[in-house]
């Protein structure tokens, strides 16, 4: 009995197996025949999926160009002229698109199937990036900058001249620009051009931005000292409590002067002041102001801030530009290749803006500048100027900037003799506002 039992119960389980494993390899096959069989219905509930915008985006990208505003590189782009202004409304309050620059980096973002305008993205600068995003519901453009999330350290560099600055800078293990950032920071008190001797030194505290670890680029120089000729010439960059950024000397004085030294750092004078013999014209005459060897191209800087008298061209100076500028004071530019953007007679300017690029027009035996400066309808050499620092530190921040001074004075001391780690310099650039009577405390870094 107990034999037949277990025979019986095998042999049903068994069938019970066979059943589950028929019926599972049935569903399987008649599944699988539903999905190759073509569904009308479903394709067509298919088509009335949206497509992802974000891997199916038709995209322009181009650069600015001389002239361009936004309304006009839209409506280029096939975009109506409402839609372009509109845009241009809508993004103000975040950024203002009349301010878009020469050179920098634009995309129009369209759908494919409908080539419908979606999304427009700016470079502002290389740490932020405009995006300009259409809600087609409501059809209206909503915009947000993205700032790129780089770490920042504050490091210490130091050098000595043998050749130039830039040789010195490279040899450092730095990049060529952070000459540029020294240079511009001495555009009032050394001429690179015929100031610089072989031993000269320097050392700065700069700030690094990194990505990912890898350097990308440099920040701002909190502090540098220069010694050109035994003469050691600190400067200091302190932002006071309202957020304004500026360089002074350790006993307050502006390092901002009335005039640049030079609108072409790091070029050669190849011609004086005064009497010489003329190169073309082959006899003596006064050469009222300095000629600059530079590569044609390079980019010329108005010496100080005024408004253009004149910008034009003839057959001696070629494209020149004349600045009038505070005090009677007014200079020269001749030989351009081309003039800067916007530059016309009547505009404004200021200092360091750059007005033209170096040529070769006119009475010219190659690219240079002829750099004039002029005092009372009188020329006189521009290498001997001498003029009056701008507005000092205010007094009420005159003692906390003393004690800020001194604290980077003495970090870049020690810095001379170890590596210091970030959390230190940091704890020593902190600008403690609270001790500033009717002053906010605002407790920012010098940076």
């Amino acid at each position: 009995m107990l034999v037949h039992f277990n025979w019986y119960t095998k042999k049903k389980a068994s069938l019970a197996l066979n059943t589950v494993i028929f019926v599972f390899v049935f569903s399987y096959l008649f599944l699988l025949f539903q999905v190759a069989k073509p569904n009308p219905q479903l394709a067509a509930a298919k088509a009335k999926i949206p497509s992802t915008p974000s891997i199916l985006y038709s995209i322009v990208e181009n650069a600015i160009s001389q002239g361009d505003t936004i309304v006009s590189i839209l409506k280029k782009a096939g975009i109506d002229h409402q839609t372009a202004f509109k845009l241009f409304t809508e993004t103000r309050p975040i950024y203002d698109l009349k301010q878009i620059c020469k050179g920098r980096k634009y995309a129009l973002f369209f759908s494919p199937e409908k080539n419908e305008f979606l999304k427009f993205r700016y470079e502002i600068d290389p740490s932020r990036t405009l995006i300009v995003s259409k809600d087609e519901q409501k059809n209206t453009f909503k915009a947000k900058i993205d700032v790129i999330p780089y770490k920042v350290e504050e490091e210490y560099v130091s050098g000595e001249i043998q050749e130039s600055l830039f040789a010195s800078i490279l040899a450092s293990g730095e990049k060529p620009e952070l000459a540029d950032l020294l240079a511009s920071l001495y555009d009032y008190d050394i001429d690179f051009n015929r100031d610089i001797r072989k031993n000269d030194s320097y050392e700065l505290i700069v700030e690094k931005k990194y990505l990912d670890g890898q350097f990308v680029k440099y920040g701002n120089i909190l502090a540098a000292e220069f010694t050109n000729r035994g003469k050691a010439v600190q400067v200091i960059r302190f932002v006071d409590a309202e957020g304004k950024a500026s360089f002074y000397h350790p006993d307050g004085r502006s390092v901002r002067k009335m005039f640049l030294r030079c609108p072409l750092p790091f070029m050669k004078v190849t011609s004086s002041y005064g009497n010489r013999v003329h190169p073309l014209l082959g006899y003596s005459a006064k050469h009222n102001g300095i000629d600059l060897h530079a590569p044609a191209g390079t980019p010329i800087r108005s010496t100080a801030s005024g408004v253009i008298r004149a910008a034009g061209r003839d057959g001696s100076r070629g494209n020149y530009i004349i600045i009038e500028h505070p005090n009677h004071y007014s200079t020269h530019y001749y030989h351009l290749s081309k003039f800067g953007e916007g530059i016309k007679s009547g505009k404004r300017v200021d200092q360091s803006q750059i007005i033209g690029y170096v040529g070769s027009t006119g009475w010219s035996t190659g690219p240079h500048l002829h750099y004039g400066l002029m005092k009372d309808s009188k020329f006189s050499n521009p290498l001997n100027l001498n003029c009056p620092n701008a507005e000092p530190i205010k007094e009420i921040y005159r003692e906390i900037f003393k004690t800020y001074a001194y604290r980077i004075s003495l970090l870049m001391t020690t810095s001379k003799i170890a590596k210091l780690p970030s959390f230190f310099i940091e704890t020593v650039l902190v600008n403690d506002f609270s001790k500033i009577p009717n002053t906010p405390d605002k407790g920012q870094l010098a940076r």
